[in-house]
């Protein structure tokens, strides 16, 4: 097909606009050429269009149609021109492909490529005028693409902060350093912070970069705004996003490397007053814990230990967004994942990777829900299924339901505290009659900062902080079988080289913990409400988080401050 476009004889077309000597002669000459080339592609579009239907594929009139940038990022200038093919279209993983010739032989490799990246593609033939026009966008991001694969994520962190500083202090001059550059140094720094988000947010006259470390967020600096634009693009670019966009909310992601690890960046870009306001968030190569990390102590870490051992039931963790909830399932889901246990997870998005473990990433926009995923995944015959999250009926009732027919289910709820969960439950509609036997066990978690144990020194409470501690620490049930000390000693931490002059370093975990005894069932059929689920888990020997923390505190692994921080509502 490509040969017969090519071979297409210009004398025929020409004989059909009868045109005189004179009328190619002076100021119309350049008329009559351009309406020559336009009836030349009008012809070459009809016989393409024509072709299109012999074969039964879609056919698209690429010559006049904008294309788009961010989908001719997708393949190179080498993969689309050796496979004759050209990316014109793209909305987040939906991409649009002009072919030229569908005998390629190269173009079962591009097409392999693109459904490894996870893309959904659409192929028209194209007329081969409408591909080479189309081919010359790449042309206007050559150098675009070219400075945005120097992105280089170095070792040198010390360097990488101070130069973020003078950075800051340079005003205007920002723009010596490349955008490519900048965000070199941004990202160095945040690996080496530990920081899990970058947070970037214009102003009028400055744009201020935040890093949240350990679930705070920590301004970095503020640089001048001439900065932002180039800094934004480099971005989109790496991301794959739109550039032109700028008034709707954009998601993409890139890969980097850093420090011997592998490292995933999901953007966000959302328009703000001043301009697109841009989240990084920074995924590495997560690895499962064991449970003896998680900070879970004395009866609650035997309650949890004795509840993954049954063979059957559902177990729940309960927080905030951020609270550490799927961490602890992937450490259940270790301690579980032997060579005769299946064990099939449903994650939004998969977070870490257990070797032996089906991962099942949940896509709402093409019907896969947690509720469909689950019925699936029980026809699996599995032992063990992760449900990411509860939120609606129909997966509460089958996630209960797998529980009775001899599954051991984990998942997740938003509540405040465990006692809520039950109740929770309920008003999504599971039965009582169903939900009493089928589930286990309620953890309720938060995560607090552990201070810095280079810069540690003991703390002096004030007398009403110090009683209103005292008074938390004495109402812990005899039932949890917690020894108190008579002298309350706590720690914190000022600052220093070690943890970077924040005073914390790294989180753990703060847990509440009650199993669904006899007891607990009884208040299950009646429907009992929180406080009283809440005052049978504490008689039972279930303390709270806010106890829990304190007892953390006294060991010196955080402070009276942080506790009050993330466990008072």
């Amino acid at each position: 097909m490509t040969q017969t476009l090519k071979n297409m004889e210009p004398a025929r077309r020409l004989n059909n606009l009868r045109l005189s000597s004179s009328e190619l002669t002076g100021g119309k000459t350049g008329k009559v050429t351009q309406a020559v080339a336009d009836l030349d592609r009008r012809f070459e579009e009809r016989e393409v269009a024509a072709y299109a239907k012999k074969l039964g594929l879609p056919y698209f009139n690429l010559y006049a149609f904008p294309v788009d940038q961010a989908a001719l990022g997708v393949l190179t200038f080498e993969q689309a021109a050796k496979a004759e093919v050209v990316p014109f279209y793209r909305d987040k993983n939906n991409l649009k492909l002009g072919m030229v010739n569908h005998n390629n032989p190269n173009l079962n490799e591009v097409l392999s490529y693109l459904e490894k990246g996870h893309y959904t593609v659409d192929v028209y033939l194209v007329s081969h005028s409408g591909y080479a026009n189309a081919l010359k966008g790449y042309e206007s991001i050559k150098i675009k693409t070219d400075s945005a694969e120097k992105l280089v994520v170095s070792d040198n962190v010390p360097a990488a902060v101070v130069d973020l500083k003078t950075l800051a202090a340079s005003g205007p001059d920002i723009l010596q350093v490349s955008a490519t550059e900048f965000l070199s140094k941004l990202l160095t720094a945040a690996v080496s912070l530990e920081a899990s988000d970058i947070h970037a947010q214009p102003e009028k006259e400055q744009f201020s970069i935040r890093f949240r470390i350990d679930g705070v967020l920590q301004e970095i600096a503020r640089f001048h705004i001439t900065g932002y634009h180039g800094f934004i693009s480099r971005i989109k670019i790496l991301a794959k996003m739109k550039l032109n966009v700028t008034k709707v909310p954009q998601d993409g992601s890139f890969v980097i490397n850093a420090s011997g690890h592998q490292f995933e960046i999901r953007v966000s870009v959302l328009p703000a007053t001043y301009g697109e306001a841009v989240v990084l968030r920074l995924l590495g190569e997560q690895v499962a814990l064991e449970i003896k990390s998680l900070g879970l102590r004395d009866l609650a870490y035997q309650r949890v230990a004795d509840v993954i051992a049954r063979p059957h039931g559902l177990i729940l963790t309960t927080g905030p967004t951020g609270s550490g909830k799927t961490t602890s399932l992937y450490a259940f889901l270790k301690e579980e994942n032997q060579p005769g246990v299946k064990i099939i997870t449903l994650e939004n998005p998969v977070e870490y990777r257990l070797s032996g473990v089906e991962q099942i990433q949940i896509d709402e926009s093409l019907g896969l829900t947690f509720a469909n995923a689950l019925k699936s995944t029980l026809r699996q015959d599995p032992d063990v299924i992760m449900v990411g999250e509860i939120r609606d009926f129909d997966t509460a009732e089958t996630a209960a339901q797998a529980a009775l027919t001899g599954h051991m289910v984990y998942s997740t709820l938003h509540t405040n505290d465990a006692a809520g969960a039950i109740p929770r439950l309920l008003n999504l509609g599971v039965r009582p009659v169903i939900l009493a036997p089928a589930l286990s066990a309620v953890i309720a978690q938060r995560l607090v900062r552990k201070i810095c144990q280079n810069c540690k020194t003991e703390e002096k409470l004030s007398p009403s902080m110090y009683a209103r501690v005292r008074a938390i620490l004495n109402s812990i049930s005899p039932a949890a079988g917690v020894t108190v000390p008579k002298d309350l000693k706590f720690f914190h931490s000022p600052g220093c080289a070690v943890c970077h002059y924040i005073g914390y370093k790294g989180r753990i975990g703060v847990f509440e913990v009650f199993l669904v005894d006899d007891a607990m069932q009884k208040l299950i059929f009646a429907e009992s409400s929180t406080v009283e689920i809440k005052a049978q888990a504490a008689r039972s020997g279930m303390i709270s988080m806010i106890q829990d923390g304190l007892l953390k505190a006294l060991e010196g692994t955080t402070d009276v401050a942080e506790v009050l921080r993330v466990t008072e509502e």
